[in-house]
């Protein structure tokens, strides 16, 4: 099927070829992360101030889902320090998951999708604390870049992402804080010491929360496999308590990690691509939106293998 997207769509027959040339130098290249987009496509006004606040949301992103778009919007509207800025962010190397079904050209389109949707439903007004009118210009303020890293790990994409310089102060060379947007599922991966041989222990994560911060989504819609909105608070309060000193968390990384309420439905990408494969159209659309779902549908994504 053809690659080439609707004039209306932020996707056009430039993009696409654009993120495969991309992937390809990039793959050959030392570089460890890059933006290869944003939108909108042209400049927001410069900041009187460097940028304050990155926020990184990590996914596989295959597909991206409604959940995604709810996760991000509530980040940008819980009053984090501005100018302010959103990153989405995919690893070409993932510690988990092989780069399957959908190829990572098809899921950086997808991802200019949800960076659309985002700038679309993003409201100024309630991200505003202090009823200043003069916020009525954050709509145009925002950016959305999509990215890529090798870094398969939360404090290593970080630091590529720094030592890019990318976001970066041209006249002070400060670096904005990362707050990284995770489910709860992603915040046992980044606290669970068999991803940092060779002697799993959590130490490397230093220097990430010192700088950084990670605000984690409860998961408490998919049964008893994640646990109670309690069990889920327990395992932060374990790390504040001291009891994972032995294997290297600071009790002060406690602070650094905020528990928020999801919002709306939990919606898994394996859904997503289960009822693409039985053809269940609107279904996928409820999930993944508008856009997202004709892509998948046009491009035939998840047709065969889910």
């Amino acid at each position: 099927m053809s690659s080439a997207s609707s004039s209306a769509s932020p996707v056009n027959h430039k993009v696409f070829p654009h993120f495969q040339s991309s992937l390809q130098c990039f793959a050959s290249s030392s570089s460890t992360f890059l933006v290869l987009h944003s939108l909108p496509t042209s400049p927001p006004p410069p900041h009187s101030s460097p940028l304050q606040t990155l926020l990184i949301l990590d996914s596989s992103f295959n597909p991206p889902t409604r959940a995604h778009l709810r996760i991000a919007l509530s980040a940008l509207h819980a009053g984090f320090p501005k100018p302010h800025r959103l990153l989405l962010l995919l690893a070409t190397q993932n510690a988990d998951k092989a780069p399957k079904p959908a190829a990572f050209e098809q899921r950086l389109a997808m991802m200019t999708l949800l960076a659309q949707d985002i700038l679309n439903q993003y409201s100024p007004s309630s991200a505003s604390q202090d009823g200043d009118s003069s916020k009525d210009s954050d709509r145009t303020d925002l950016a959305v870049d999509i990215g890529i890293t090798k870094k398969p790990y939360y404090h290593d994409k970080s630091a590529a992402i720094e030592e890019s310089r990318w976001y970066a102060d041209a006249k002070t060379g400060s670096q904005p804080q990362h707050i990284h947007l995770l489910g709860y599922d992603s915040l046992i991966r980044l606290l669970d010491t068999k991803y940092y041989p060779p002697t799993h222990s959590l130490t490397p994560l230093e220097a990430f929360f010192r700088d950084h911060r990670v605000r984690v989504t409860r998961r408490v819609e998919d049964g008893n496999m994640w646990g109670t909105r309690a069990e889920q608070d327990g395992y932060r309060e374990a790390l504040a308590e001291g009891r994972r000193e032995e294997e290297g968390g600071r009790k002060e990384w406690a602070q650094k990690i905020e528990m928020v309420e999801g919002e709306g439905e939990t919606v898994s990408s394996t859904r997503v691509r289960e009822c693409a494969g039985r053809g269940n159209w609107e279904e996928v659309e409820r999930l993944v939106g508008r856009g997202v779902r004709e892509w998948i549908q046009r491009e035939g994504l998840y047709m065969v293998s889910v």
